[in-house]
């Protein structure tokens, strides 16, 4: 086979094998990518919230919702039997013990000027509060419209018109009274003072064993989202006597008012503890002396001028009590019932003259 024939065949034999289905080449697969440190985005978390309290509901005068305090319009669970005590406010009886665990006080006078204390207790009972005192015809008028058990150590009986079985019967109080002169019963005397300035009652004690009657239950008026607006009232004062001054002076930091008589912190005499209230209220109210007796009376029934103190912010307008049978209810100077924030209440009920300062 010549050259030329030779070197045909092996080119027919190349075109042949390019002709054919050439044979799959593994391609380089691409990386998966990946994320570094740097680029993973961070989960997004939520910062956590503090729960959000219930409102408290309102509480106006007869509508007391349930699991609200009526006297002091803060959540509160329990059966409402308050228990109202007669306290001794005369120097010799300062301090006064259980005083800082009092939910409402009133403070009036009695006789001479000198006034007397009726601390309520619901949130707690106190083992001693006092000293417990007597009871005069304006307490009489003060229990018809709270209808609590009364605590208190004698009173004005025999008296022509001042004598409290008389009044308990014509105002037709039903509710349970803690005598010291008819029972020991919650009732001891102290030592380390001397009488009439050293009668106790264990609150404790009578929740438990004598605190057999359902009060008709009725509170004040609270809203905690009341808008409180008026005079600045940083400091309060007023007196009912020379030596018994009195001045409250507002915490901005704690919403209170802390109180003092005389330039003297008032403290529990158990604890130490300072007495400071959310609301004032100033009640003035026609006094007068009775004929042929020391006691002062004092028209509870009727109306009269008013200030209010809540959040360093005076405001003014009157108070109303239609009947024995009625709550005092307080209004602004426009005639609308006034609101007061959650929390202790002291009720001053003084004379119309009484001069109050507020700075």
């Amino acid at each position: 086979m010549n050259r030329n024939r030779i070197l045909a065949i092996v080119l027919s034999s190349l075109l042949l094998l390019s002709g054919c289905g050439k044979a799959a080449v593994p391609q380089a697969q691409e990386p998966t990518p990946t994320q570094t440190v740097a680029e993973t985005k961070p989960q997004e978390t939520m910062a956590p919230t503090e729960p959000v309290p219930e409102p408290i509901p309102v509480g106006m005068y007869e509508a007391v919702p349930e699991g609200v305090s009526p006297l002091t319009g803060l959540p509160y669970k329990g059966d409402g039997k308050a228990i109202m005590v007669q306290v001794e406010n005369t120097a010799a009886a300062r301090p006064q013990s259980g005083i800082t665990k009092a939910d409402l006080i009133y403070e009036m006078e009695v006789e001479g000027q000198i006034t007397r204390l009726t601390a309520f207790f619901l949130s707690k009972y106190p083992t001693k509060v006092g000293p417990v005192r007597s009871a005069r015809k304006q307490h009489m008028y003060l229990w018809s419209e709270w209808d609590y058990m009364l605590v208190f150590w004698g009173g004005s009986y025999g008296v022509p018109g001042q004598d409290l079985d008389d009044l308990r019967s014509q105002l037709g109080i039903k509710t349970i009274n803690i005598n010291g002169i008819r029972t020991t019963k919650g009732l001891s005397r102290s030592s380390d003072r001397e009488a009439p300035h050293n009668a106790y009652v264990n609150l404790d004690y009578l929740a438990k064993n004598a605190y057999d009657y359902t009060p008709e239950q009725r509170t004040l008026y609270f809203d905690e989202n009341v808008v409180i607006a008026g005079g600045p009232a940083n400091t309060v004062s007023l007196q009912y006597t020379s030596d018994n001054k009195i001045k409250y002076t507002y915490n901005s930091k704690t919403g209170l008012y802390a109180r003092t008589i005389n330039g003297n912190a008032v403290v529990d005499k158990e604890d130490g503890t300072k007495l400071s209230v959310k609301n004032i209220i100033i009640q003035h109210a026609r006094h007068y002396h009775v004929d042929g007796t020391v006691y002062t009376n004092i028209d509870q029934i009727g109306s009269g001028k008013a200030e209010f103190f809540t959040d360093g912010i005076m405001r003014t307008g009157t108070w109303e009590r239609k009947n024995s049978n009625s709550l005092t209810k307080y209004y602004d100077e426009n005639g609308k019932e006034i609101a007061f924030k959650p929390g202790v209440t002291y009720v001053q009920i003084v004379r119309p003259e009484t001069q109050v300062i507020a700075e």
